[in-house]
C-alpha cells in the first residue's frame, strides 16, 4: 500500500484533468468543466468531491487551473479525507489535443497530502479479487506529472494516535495514461528509521477492478538511514535493491550495509552487512521475509519471519526464525556486554526465536528471544579462569596449584530474554572432574547473576579438601553427598556480577535433609 497506493491515487487525478483539458478544447463553459471536474473524481475514486476554486484558459494553450481540492473516500467523515490538494494545474497545446492518443504536456500539484485510512482502501486478499478486465489502450498521455512536497499518511486504527507520515520531497510519473506502463521516480523520507528513498521503476497498467493486480517494477537506494530514531540501536545504513510484481504481492531484492550497527546497551560498533529476499504486501505495507542473510565481525546469520502490523497498536511487530550454525561468542558478546573486551570467545552455534513487538520502549526491554545455544570456548578475565581451575582440581582431589588452565567445555542451554532479563534453564558445562548445572538470571542492564544449581564432582568431599584434619572430618559427611557415579553432588549458588562472579556453596541447601 503506502506509497504505491498514492500513485494510483496521482493517475486518477491525472486523468480527470486530462479530461477537463479536451473539454476546454472544444470550448465547454468553465461551470461545467468544474461539474465534470467533480463527477469524474467521484467516480474513479468513489468518493464525495469539493472544490473550491477552478479555472480555464484555452488561448494560446489550454490551461487548467484550481485550489482547494478535498476528495473524501465513500464521503467518510471519522477519518481525514483521502486527498487534499492547494492547488493544481494542467497545460497542453492545441496540436496535442488533435493527436491520438491526445497528449497533454503537464499536471503540477502543489500541496498534496494523501490519507490512507486504517486497513487501506484497496483488496487485502489479492488472490480473490475478481481477475481484472483487459485495459483499453489509453485515449490521452500526460507527458509529465510532478508534485513536490507532498506527504502521505497512513491513519492508525487507535484513536487518539498519530499517524505515520512519509514526506515525498518529489514524484514525477511519466507517460501518464490510464492503460500505460508508467515510468516513475520518487523520493521520499521515511519516517523510522529516519532516511532518504530514492526509487524509480514502471507502474501500470491500473486494474481498477483489482487494484491489488496491478503490475509494479522498480529499483530503490535508501540513503543515510539513521538507525538511532529506532529506541535502543544506533548506525548509518545504506540500503540497495530492486522489486518487482503486483501491488499486492512485491518480490524484493537487496542488501545493506551498516558500518556503525551498535546496541546502545553495550554502545560498541560492528559492521553489520545483510542480502534478503522479502515479499511485500503492496496494501497493507506488511514483509514477508524469505530469506535474510547477515554478517557480522566472523558470525554468520540466517533468518526468517515477518514484519505485520498489529491491529489497535502503533508500529510493525517484528517475528523471526534466527539460527547461527558457525558464529563467534565474541561477536554476540560485543552487542550486549559494557565492555571493550569481551568476557569470552569461541565458537558458538545458537537457534532462537526472535520477537520484536512495537512499542516506544528500548530495543533492550522489547525484545524476545527464546532458544538454545552451544559453545566452545574459554574465559578472558584471569580471575575468572582461575575460580574455575581451583573448582577443577579440587573436584578431582588434586591439590591446587596456582596454574590456570582453560578448563572449561561443554558449555550450553536453554535461554529466554524478556524485559531485558535473560533467564536461563538446563545452563550446563564441565570441567575436569566436575560438571555444573545451573538455571537463573543474567540483567542485561545491571549485570547481575543470580543463580542455583549443583556441582558434581569425580572426587569426594574429604578428598576435595586436600588432605589433613579437614578432610578426616569430612569423611563422616561423604555419604550424605555421594550419589550414583559421582564422589559428590553439591548445591552451589552463584552471585555478583559478570565482572566479578562468587561461587559457592549453597549452605542451607546441603544441611536441608532430603
Amino acid at each position: 500500500m503506502t506509497f504505491k497506493t498514492s500513485r494510483w491515487i496521482l493517475l486518477a487525478l491525472g486523468a480527470t484533468l486530462v479530461v477537463l483539458a479536451i473539454a476546454a478544447a472544444a470550448g465547454s463553459r468553465t461551470d461545467t468543466l468544474r461539474e465534470l471536474a467533480i463527477a469524474t473524481l467521484a467516480d474513479r475514486l468513489d468518493s464525495k468531491v469539493e472544490l473550491a476554486s477552478f479555472s480555464v484558459d484555452t488561448f494560446p494553450t489550454v490551461t487548467i487551473q484550481g485550489a482547494g481540492l478535498v476528495i473524501r473516500h465513500q464521503g467518510r467523515t471519522d477519518v481525514p479525507p483521502l486527498v487534499t490538494m492547494d492547488t493544481f494545474r494542467i497545460e497542453g497545446g492545441i496540436v496535442g489535443l488533435l493527436r491520438r492518443p491526445r497528449r497533454f504536456q503537464s499536471v503540477t500539484l502543489g500541496g498534496l497530502e494523501i490519507n490512507i485510512p486504517p486497513g487501506g482502501i484497496e483488496p487485502k486478499r489479492p488472490e480473490e479479487s475478481p481477475a481484472p478486465a483487459a485495459s483499453p489502450r489509453s485515449p490521452f498521455i500526460i507527458d509529465h506529472l510532478r508534485a513536490d512536497g507532498a506527504e502521505l499518511r497512513l491513519i492508525p486504527r487507535a484513536e487518539g494516535k498519530p499517524p505515520k507520515v512519509f514526506a515525498m520531497r518529489r514524484l514525477e510519473v511519466e507517460s501518464l495514461g490510464v492503460a500505460e506502463e508508467m515510468p516513475f521516480r520518487a523520493e521520499l523520507t521515511n519516517p523510522t528509521p529516519q532516511g532518504t528513498i530514492h526509487t524509480e521503476g514502471r507502474f501500470g497498467p491500473w486494474q481498477k477492478r483489482a487494484p491489488a493486480l496491478t503490475p509494479l517494477t522498480g529499483k530503490y537506494r535508501f540513503a543515510d538511514a539513521d538507525l538511532s530514531t529506532i529506541k535502543g540501536i544506533g548506525g548509518m545504513l545504506q540500503s540497495t535493491g530492486e522489486f518487482a510484481g503486483k501491488l499486492g504481492k512485491i518480490a524484493v531484492m537487496g542488501e545493506t550495509r551498516t558500518p556503525d550497527f551498535r546496541v546502545t546497551i553495550s554502545n560498541q560498533p560492528v559492521e553489520l552487512t545483510t542480502r534478503f529476499q522479502a515479499v511485500v504486501d503492496g496494501t497493507d505495507g506488511d514483509t514477508y521475509l524469505n530469506d535474510v542473510h547477515a554478517t557480522f565481525g566472523r558470525t554468520s546469520l540466517h533468518a526468517q519471519g515477518a514484519v505485520t502490523g498489529k491491529e489497535g497498536v502503533k508500529g510493525r511487530l517484528v517475528k523471526l526464525n534466527v539460527k547461527i550454525e558457525e558464529g563467534r561468542i565474541e561477536d554476540l558478546l560485543r552487542l550486549s556486554v559494557k565492555t571493550e573486551r569481551p568476557p569470552m570467545i569461541g565458537d558458538v552455534a545458537l537457534h532462537a526465536g526472535f520477537t520484536l513487538p512495537p512499542g516506544e520502549a528500548d530495543v533492550a526491554d522489547r525484545l524476545e528471544l527464546a532458544g538454545n545455544f552451544d559453545v566452545d570456548g574459554r574465559f578472558t578475565d584471569r580471575s575468572v579462569q582461575e575460580k574455575l581451575t581451583g573448582m577443577s582440581q579440587r573436584a578431582r582431589g588434586v591439590a591446587t596449584d596456582g596454574q590456570v588452565e582453560n578448563v572449561i567445555s561443554g558449555l550450553g542451554g536453554r535461554f529466554a530474554l524478556r524485559n531485558g532479563v535473560m533467564r536461563f534453564s538446563n545452563l550446563t558445562f564441565e570441567v575436569p572432574g566436575a560438571t555444573v548445572r545451573l538455571a537463573g538470571t543474567y540483567g542485561l542492564r545491571s549485570e547481575e547473576l543470580n543463580f542455583d544449581g549443583t556441582l558434581r564432582m569425580k572426587a569426594t568431599l574429604s578428598e576435595a579438601a586436600g588432605g589433613g584434619v579437614k578432610s578426616f572430618f569430612l569423611k563422616a559427611v561423604d555419604p550424605f553427598f555421594r550419589k550414583r557415579n559421582a564422589g559428590a553432588v553439591l548445591p552451589i549458588k552463584v552471585r555478583g556480577t559478570r565482572s566479578d562472579p562468587k561461587f559457592g556453596l549453597d549452605v542451607v541447601k546441603a544441611l536441608t535433609p532430603k
